[in-house]
């Protein structure tokens, strides 16, 4: 938010990402949703990110429930099934 990154990104004429990261429940879900309403596909492995265990779920339970709500907005798949 704030950036040219969009900007930056449709000039080269980008239309695919590939999100990883920490902290699934924040900056993931949040990218994935901004990359996703900004007309990009979205590409989440899903072994490229994680979280840390919160006070009620472990790190594995707080991604694996993240894949359930962003499948709508991504394509899952793991590193290795990578095009590249």
């Amino acid at each position: 938010m704030g950036t040219s990154l969009d900007r930056d990104l449709k000039a080269d004429n980008i239309q695919e990402v590939i999100i990883c990261g920490v902290q699934s429940e924040f900056c993931i879900d949040t990218t994935v949703k901004s990359a996703y309403s900004h007309g990009y596909k979205v590409v989440l492995p899903k072994d490229a990110h994680s979280t840390y265990d919160s006070d009620t779920l472990s790190a594995s339970q707080i991604t694996t429930h993240h894949h359930t709500i962003l499948e709508q907005f991504v394509t899952l798949t793991m590193v290795n099934d990578l095009p590249f």
